[in-house]
């Protein structure tokens, strides 16, 4: 069994002095307690004392004035480094769901004076003075490998896995997973035993809905195997294709897990107007994202909102606050918003 590891008086009084500079409500530049006084409070030694002011230094934390102490920076003079974000795919930031999650962090970002650096090269391709600028990171978890993420831990960068994967670390649960499973529960009640999936959207946001699809099919005793999934890749004439290849299966399934509103409005469009098929009669819809470019197709879609926006403010706050005490981020969480449609109805058919 590994030794619990003991903490040193130097990260105890890290954490004590910024636990108190936090907790201060001092808007601007406030003193706190002198070398002598923090050694006769703490028992500790000087060295100690200065080795821990420089952490707190380096940090943003405090500045020292030669001949007249040490101060705390307030709140609106907190000194806040750039936030980075991982996105080894490069093609990923075209999708809305990654560009509205860098508007919201820049828009914290700003707020404290700092930006959002968009990264692509891995973490050990880093320059220095970049990895230096930089203190947090949301990693977008496509093409990232435990070694990427190694060397963020070592280079002591708090980082956040931008939507569930099998990677390790705190991560952001947008609710994905969740979502899907309610909306293929849904579907199973309406007594839907033919299903097929329409993927390609993007590979690190379609894994967490295919993982809640089989969920609810696992539960209700269908084995995911066996059902048909068509991948899109996100480009107008593979959704064409794709949705042409789905509705020519025989039998057709009746119900089809969409994994964004455009694919879902491509396969809505082609099943009604090329293949005479009545939506949601005989074939039922459901998608992702909630786009509101797609709002006014009819049938309206049935689909579900995820916070891309609030995803990215909170974690530039988590790791703007996790750079200024040392910590850990902590895992996020978020609710997903579900919209009733009109492309959900009972299954038609003998299934």
């Amino acid at each position: 069994m590994a030794q619990k590891r003991t903490t040193t008086a130097r990260a105890r009084l890290v954490a004590a002095l910024t636990d108190e500079i936090l907790q201060n409500p001092e808007r601007g530049a406030f003193p706190i307690a002198s070398e002598n006084q923090l050694c006769r409070q703490f028992g500790i030694s000087r060295v100690t004392v200065r080795l821990a002011l420089s952490d707190l230094e380096n940090r943003g934390l405090i500045y020292r004035k030669h001949g007249k102490g040490t101060f705390a920076h307030g709140r609106s003079e907190r000194l806040h480094k750039n936030l980075g974000v991982l996105v080894k795919a490069p093609q990923a930031t075209e999708h809305r769901p990654i560009s509205e999650m860098v508007q919201g962090a820049q828009n914290v970002m700003a707020s404290v004076r700092a930006g959002v650096l968009l990264i692509s090269l891995p973490p050990e391709e880093w320059r220095a003075e970049m990895a230096s600028s930089l203190g947090g990171v949301i990693v977008v978890p496509q093409d990232v490998t435990e070694r990427d993420l190694e060397i963020l831990r070592n280079r002591h960068l708090p980082y956040l896995l931008f939507a569930e994967s099998a990677l390790p670390g705190p991560s952001i649960t947008l609710g994905q997973r969740a979502a899907a499973r309610t909306l293929t529960e849904q579907l199973l009640q309406l007594g839907h035993r033919r299903f097929a999936i329409l993927s390609g959207f993007d590979s690190c946001l379609d894994a967490p809905k295919r993982w809640g699809v089989h969920d609810a099919l696992k539960a209700a005793g269908i084995d995911p195997a066996r059902v048909p999934e068509f991948s899109a890749h996100n480009h107008e004439g593979d959704i064409f294709q794709a949705t042409r290849s789905l509705l020519a299966l025989q039998p057709r399934p009746t119900a089809v897990v969409a994994f964004d509103d455009s694919l879902g409005s491509i396969l809505s469009f082609q099943a009604r107007r090329q293949e005479g098929i009545q939506v949601p009669q005989e074939l039922s819809i459901v998608s992702f994202h909630d786009w509101p470019y797609l709002n006014y197709i009819e049938p309206a879609l049935t689909t579900v909102r995820f916070k891309f926006f609030a995803v990215g403010q909170k974690g530039a706050e988590a790791l703007n606050l996790a750079a200024l005490t040392g910590r850990t981020a902590a895992d996020l969480s978020f609710d997903p918003i579900f919209r009733p449609g009109q492309t959900v109805g009972p299954a038609s058919g003998t299934d």
